[in-house]
C-alpha cells in the first residue's frame, strides 16, 4: 500500500512537472492550445517560441513549402507587439538559403514513412539537418527543446502520446494541394498558389462580457471583406488569431491625409465601405452600446478606484476635471438630438486613420529580405525586433488603437515617407489599402466622415509623452470637404457622372459638423476606460483634449 502511494506521489509529480513544462513552453509543445497563445507572448514568449509557434500554424494553414520547412528556415520579423494584437512578418527562406529543404523533405518523409529510427530525432543546428539520437551526448548539449516519444514502460500517457505521433506521422503522408508527390490528386486539384510572405497575427487582450462577441464579428467581417478584395487576403482564422496576405505598404502619415489625390482617393474608399450589405444587424447600435458599457466602468475610474498610474498631483487634477463630466447626461442629450432628426445609417468603419490606411508600395519582384528592408509601419503597428538576428529599427510610433510594446525599444524610421515619395509622384494614382475593421459596426453615415477629418488634427508620431500632437488648424477646409463628399457620393452612389445638388453637399457637411461631436464623446470616455493599459500612451491627456474639443463644439450648436 505504502509503495503504491509513493508510486501514486511519483506520478502525480511527474505531472504536474509536465504541466509546468507545457505552460513554460507553450508555444514548443504539440499539445499548445492556440487560444492560449497570446497569455505565453504576454509574458514575453523567448524568440525560439515565437519562431516556433508561427511554423507551427503556418505549416497547419498554409501548403506547399510551409508543410516542410523548418522553424529555423523561416525569416521571422516581429512588427509589434500591443494590448490588442500581436503581428509578425513571416516569409519562406531564399531558394539559394534553403539548400537543405530538399534533404530535409525527404527525412520527414522516412520519418513518416517510419523509415527514420524512433530513437532518433531531426536537430537543425546552423542551416544544417542531422539526424542525432536520442542517448548521444550531442543531444543533451545541443539543447534544442524537442519532445520526443517517452521510452517508459506501462503509462498510460505514453501511450496517448504515442498515438498522437503516429496520427501526426499519418497526417503528414497526406498529399496536400502543391505539397504532395500524388499524380491522382494532381489529376483532381490543380496547385494553389502558395503565398511566399505572410502576416501573422496574434489576438491580444480582450476585455468585457462583450469582447469574445467582437472578435469573432470582426474575423467574419474581415473574411466577407477579404473575399470582396476589401484589404488582404485571408489565409487562415484559428482560435488565437489568423494569417493574413502580407501587403507591401506602409502607412499613411498624418500629413498625407490633406494631400489632393489622397484626400480624393480615400473618399471614394470610404463610399465603397459605405455601399457594402454586411450580413450583421443595420441598426446603429454599436456606438451606444460601447458607450454605455464604459459608462460603467467610468466613474470608479475618475475616482481612483481602480490604479491607473502612481498618484501624482497632475493626475489628481486629471481625474477632478473628468468628473466633471455627466457621460450618461451627455449621451442622452447627443440621442434625443438624433432620433429627433433623418441620419443615413451605413456600413461604417468608424476608426479610419491613418494608421489604417496603407499606401500600396510600387516595387520590383523582392526576395523576403528585401521585403524586410521595405517594411513600414503596417496595419496600424510599428516594425520591432528581428526574430533572425537582424534588426532594422528606430522610434516608436503609438496611435489609439494599437501601441507599440515596451520589448521592441527600437522602431523602423518612417520620416523620410511621403506621399511625394517615388512611388507617388507620377502619374499614377495612390493605391489605398483600408485595413484593421476592429470596430466596423452599422453606425450613422456622418460619424464615419467626421471622425476621419477629426484626425487630421492629431499625430500619434509623438516621440514624447504624451505620445500625440494635437493642431486644430490642420483641420479640412470647407474646400477640403467639399472635394471629398462630391467623391464620396460618385463612389457611393456607384455613378461617376453622379453630380450631387448644392443641397446636398451642404447636408453632408452638416452631418459632419454635427457628429465631430459625437466622436469627441466616444473617443475621450474610450480615453479614460484605458487608462488603465499597460501602452505608454498619455490616456489621460488625449481623453481631457477630446473632450474639451466636445464642450467646446456643444457650445457653439447650442448657440445657434
Amino acid at each position: 500500500m505504502r509503495q503504491r502511494i509513493c508510486g501514486n506521489n511519483k506520478t502525480i509529480k511527474r505531472r504536474q512537472e509536465q504541466q509546468q513544462e507545457i505552460v513554460e513552453n507553450c508555444c514548443l509543445n504539440k499539445r499548445c492550445k492556440y487560444d492560449n497563445i497570446w497569455q505565453h507572448f504576454k509574458r514575453n514568449a523567448t524568440l525560439e517560441e515565437i519562431r516556433h509557434a508561427a511554423a507551427r500554424i503556418c505549416r497547419d494553414y498554409l501548403t506547399g513549402r510551409w508543410k516542410v520547412v523548418t522553424p529555423e528556415s523561416l525569416v521571422v520579423k516581429r512588427i509589434s507587439g500591443g494590448l490588442s494584437n500581436f503581428l509578425y512578418y513571416v516569409s519562406l527562406p531564399d531558394s539559394d538559403a534553403d539548400e537543405n529543404e530538399n534533404e530535409e523533405q525527404g527525412l520527414l518523409e522516412q520519418q513518416a514513412n517510419g523509415h527514420v529510427a524512433k530513437d532518433n530525432v531531426i536537430v537543425a543546428d546552423a542551416g544544417a539537418t542531422n539526424i542525432v539520437s536520442k542517448n548521444s551526448p550531442d543531444f543533451a548539449r545541443n539543447g534544442v527543446e524537442v519532445e520526443v516519444e517517452s521510452e517508459t514502460a506501462g503509462g498510460a500517457a505514453d501511450d496517448d502520446d504515442a498515438a498522437t505521433s503516429a496520427k501526426q506521422a499519418h497526417k503528414r503522408q497526406r498529399f496536400d494541394s502543391d505539397s504532395g508527390d500524388s499524380s491522382s490528386l494532381k489529376r483532381l486539384h490543380a496547385p494553389k498558389q502558395e503565398p511566399r510572405e505572410v502576416l501573422l497575427r496574434i489576438y491580444g487582450q480582450t476585455h468585457g462580457d462583450h469582447a469574445l462577441e467582437s472578435m469573432i464579428t470582426e474575423s467574419v467581417v474581415f473574411a466577407l471583406l477579404s473575399e470582396r478584395n476589401f484589404g488582404p487576403k485571408l489565409h487562415g482564422i484559428f482560435p488565437g488569431g489568423r494569417i493574413e496576405q502580407y501587403l507591401p505598404a506602409r502607412a499613411l502619415a498624418t500629413a498625407e491625409l490633406a494631400e489632393q489625390r489622397i484626400l480624393l482617393k480615400v473618399a471614394e474608399k470610404m463610399g465603397e465601405i459605405h455601399s457594402l450589405n454586411i450580413p450583421m444587424s443595420k441598426e446603429p447600435d454599436w456606438i451606444w452600446n460601447c458607450m454605455q458599457r464604459w459608462v460603467t466602468s467610468f466613474e470608479s475610474i475618475v475616482k481612483g478606484k481602480i490604479q491607473s498610474k502612481p498618484d501624482s498631483t497632475v493626475l489628481q487634477k486629471q481625474r477632478e476635471l473628468m468628473r466633471t463630466i455627466d457621460y450618461v447626461q451627455e449621451i442622452a442629450w447627443l440621442r434625443s438630438v438624433i432620433e429627433s432628426g433623418e441620419y443615413p445609417v451605413v456600413f461604417c468603419h468608424n476608426d479610419l486613420q491613418e494608421g489604417n490606411i496603407l499606401l500600396r508600395q510600387a516595387t520590383p519582384e523582392r526576395t523576403p529580405r528585401e521585403s524586410i528592408s521595405s517594411l513600414r509601419s503596417n496595419f496600424d503597428e510599428t516594425l520591432g525586433d528581428s526574430l533572425d538576428g537582424n534588426s532594422n529599427l528606430s522610434e516608436p510610433e503609438v496611435n489609439k488603437s494599437h501601441s507599440s510594446s515596451s520589448s521592441c525599444p527600437e522602431l523602423l524610421d518612417t520620416t523620410d515617407d511621403s506621399a511625394l515619395d517615388t512611388s507617388f509622384t507620377n502619374d499614377n494614382e495612390p493605391d489605398l489599402i483600408i485595413i484593421d475593421f476592429e470596430y466596423c459596426a452599422y453606425n450613422y453615415r456622418g460619424y464615419d466622415l467626421a471622425n476621419h477629418f477629426i484626425e487630421w488634427t492629431f499625430d500619434y508620431t509623438n516621440p514624447h509623452f504624451p505620445y500625440f500632437h494635437h493642431n486644430t488648424s490642420n483641420y479640412a477646409t470647407a474646400q477640403q470637404r467639399r472635394d471629398f463628399i462630391v467623391n464620396y457620393l460618385k463612389k457611393y452612389h456607384d455613378d461617376e457622372n453622379y453630380n450631387p445638388t448644392v443641397q446636398e453637399l451642404e447636408n453632408v457637411d452638416s452631418e459632419i459638423q454635427f457628429f465631430t461631436m459625437m466622436s469627441h464623446l466616444f473617443w475621450s470616455l474610450w480615453s479614460v476606460i484605458n487608462v488603465t493599459s499597460a501602452i505608454e500612451f498619455g490616456y489621460w491627456e488625449y481623453g481631457i483634449a477630446r473632450i474639451l474639443e466636445y464642450q467646446k463644439l456643444k457650445a457653439a450648436f447650442l448657440a445657434k
